[in-house]
């Protein structure tokens, strides 16, 4: 098996380009990263949206459409 942190250096960033030195100075993972877990409810309405509608919005349920505040909700 591959080395966990090769899990998390994308081979997209081993393409050769300006930002490449960059990349390649930068750690795939920081010292302090952490597992993390999803939570995701079990959709019981089960109106959706088309597919252009789903992929324009990021989700396939309305009821989950929420607003991205793009920082810690308070």
């Amino acid at each position: 098996m591959e080395k966990y942190e090769e899990l998390f250096n994308p081979s997209f960033l081993k393409k050769e380009s300006a930002a490449k030195e960059v990349c390649d100075n930068r750690p795939p993972l920081p010292k302090d990263a952490a597992v993390t877990m999803a939570y995701v409810p079990l959709q019981t309405d089960m109106i959706t949206y088309d597919e252009d509608k789903a992929l324009q919005c990021g989700t396939l349920f309305p009821t989950l459409n929420k607003v991205f505040l793009g920082g810690s909700a308070k």
